[in-house]
């Protein structure tokens, strides 16, 4: 019997043991190809896919067919069959786990331990070490039957952890294998919660509720099965330390995690709601950017309209840290709206604030006041966290630490410290794209502030981990700042204006990213470009030490730009 097995790496077992692939991943990847889709093919329709007319595809079609034949020939059954139009590989005798799997999937009367077995299959994505990005074709089937093979995966594990649940124990590595197959599926999250709770893992429910979250707010998803299973969860939870003789220890909300309550319309107006209700939406919607930062959906915080408010309940209902309230009033033109920070486990006021505007554009009023109010609050929510004392420091208190640091006025010292914690954060997770890219900002920025020992070590550390944080989460807010600002210290400032672009598109409050996205725009020629840049920047800055920071930047610009516009004037008056 011949097995191929493509559920993970390419391979191919012959008599039960392994057999030696070529080292071409084209050819393997020819091999995984004819296998797969079991019927003839053209010769030309896998030149076309395979290679390039200057690598002569017929020549390399033939040598890798040469090393195909040996691996799937026997002598009494040759399997791999070409002629001079068309070639096929036949599958008498032949073993695909990718086929057996589906079999097993679609069968609604498979016992547990066939789908056990199904799910042992699985060693990684579809054909992991195949990836021929540059051949668009096999690219494209590849990336079709890859979400074939996790679908069929998520499947057979629903199917284990459901079947099983009576018995928590044995369905918890399959409820966990099914969040990291699937993890925009709320009700994967909801269904381990559920497991974890009838295990009595107290002590992980929450960190998994936390990194539920986290993986579907990218969906607008979390208020649902999720939120119900966590709620259930700490309920079963209370009741079984009530009838313990030790008293529990009191459940910890979230660390990081806040929800945006309704705002109140304190117009004689009912019309005006709808302001009220879009500044809490894009509230909601802005600090679900903050990196290391969890809200809670829109439709969840909006059950709590009408209702009397008490911070500390809803924070132990939700699992949240912070609650943010306000309210909107509007006179003739005048519109005030007041926000309010609140610690949800002390009911402690953190923050307040209030802001005023001319209600003649109201929708460019209420993304002016909910970017103002989005970045004060991260920046709030920062010093309030990293203020925390902790027993443990893990990467995330650590790189909380670091933004603290940096927003302190630029120093030596200040500098040093920050990419410390930093450094501090990634040894304690080498794979963390967040302690990445922040050093990644933190070795640039003492570099552009002339503050750096080793300048030219500092900045290409600083390249590779940024180039890290890409490769792991390319549209992370945070892994493209720090790849701007690698290229903004390396003077490529063209290439660093697109990396910018994209700071904002992900985070329109981002202030840094406008004042640096202006400067590139002038040290490339886009004079005119600056001074706008520099406005916005300003405008989304809270801190008046910041802000007169920034204007004293500006005002050389200023002189710049007036320059270079006069002598542009009077050159089309000669």
């Amino acid at each position: 019997m011949l097995e191929i097995r493509v559920l993970g790496a390419l391979e191919v077992i012959r008599d039960g043991a392994p057999a030696t692939l070529v080292a071409s991943r084209k050819t393997r990847a020819l091999l995984a190809y004819l296998a797969l889709t079991r019927c003839p093919h053209r010769r030309e329709q896998l030149c076309e896919m395979f290679w390039d007319v200057p690598d002569d595809p017929r020549g390399a079609l033939r040598w890798s067919l040469s090393k195909i034949r040996p691996l799937v020939d026997e002598p009494a059954l040759p399997r791999l069959l070409a002629d001079r139009q068309t070639v096929e590989l036949r599958s008498e005798a032949l073993d695909i786990d990718f086929f057996s799997t589906e079999v097993c999937a679609d069968a609604k009367a498979a016992s547990i331990d066939e789908l056990a077995s199904a799910a042992a299959s699985f060693r990684g994505p579809l054909l992991a070490d195949l990836e021929l990005p540059e051949n668009n074709d096999f690219h494209s089937w590849l990336l079709g039957l890859r979400e074939d093979a996790r679908r069929m995966q998520t499947t057979i594990l629903r199917a284990l952890t459901e079947r099983l649940g009576t018995t928590s124990q044995e369905a918890l590595p399959y409820a966990r294998a099914w969040v990291r197959v699937d993890p925009f599926d709320e009700t994967a999250w909801a269904r381990l919660i559920d497991v974890l709770a009838r295990a009595g893992r107290s002590g992980e429910i929450r960190q998994q509720y936390e990194a539920g979250l986290r993986s579907l707010r990218e969906v607008g998803g979390g208020s649902g099965p999720l939120l119900h299973a966590w709620r259930s969860a700490q309920v079963s939870t209370a009741h079984s330390a009530s009838r313990n003789t030790t008293p529990a220890e009191p459940a910890h909300a979230l660390r990081a995690s806040i929800v945006v309550l309704p705002f109140a319309n304190l117009s004689n107006d009912p019309e005006q709601q709808y302001f009220a209700d879009g500044i809490a939406g894009n509230l909601t919607t802005d600090l679900s950017r903050i990196p290391d930062m969890l809200v809670i959906s829109r439709n969840t915080a909006f059950t709590y309209r009408n209702k009397p408010i008490d911070t500390k309940q809803i924070g132990r209902e939700l699992g949240v840290r912070y609650v943010l309230e306000g309210d909107v009033q509007r006179s003739g033109n005048q519109v005030r709206v007041t926000a309010q920070l609140i610690d949800a486990e002390t009911d402690a006021h953190l923050w307040a604030e209030r802001f005023t505007g001319n209600a003649g554009d109201l929708f460019a009023l209420q993304d002016e006041i909910t970017s103002r109010i989005a970045v004060a609050l991260d920046l709030e929510l920062v010093d309030a966290e990293a203020s925390r004392p902790v027993d443990h420091p893990d990467t995330r208190d650590y790189i909380l630490r670091g933004r603290a640091v940096r927003l302190k006025p630029p120093s030596r010292e200040n500098r040093a410290e920050a990419v410390a914690l930093f450094k501090r954060a990634l040894a304690l997770d080498q794979q963390s794209a967040a302690a990445q890219s922040w050093l990644a900002i933190a070795l640039t920025a003492r570099v552009l502030d002339f503050m750096a020992e080793t300048a030219a070590a500092d900045i290409a550390h600083a390249e590779q981990l940024a180039e890290q944080a890409l490769a792991t989460l390319p549209r992370s807010t945070i892994a493209h700042f720090a790849k701007a600002q690698v290229l903004r210290a390396q003077h490529r400032y063209r290439e660093a204006i697109p990396e910018y672009e994209t700071v904002i598109a992900l985070n329109r409050n981002w202030s840094h990213a406008y004042s640096h996205l202006g400067w590139c725009n002038f040290m490339t020629g886009s004079i005119e470009e600056l001074i706008p840049a520099q406005e916005q920047a300003i405008r989304l800055i809270p801190s008046p030490v910041d802000q007169d920071r920034c204007a004293q930047l500006r005002r050389p610009m200023d002189m710049i730009v007036h320059g270079w516009s006069t002598r542009r004037f009077q050159a089309k008056q000669q």
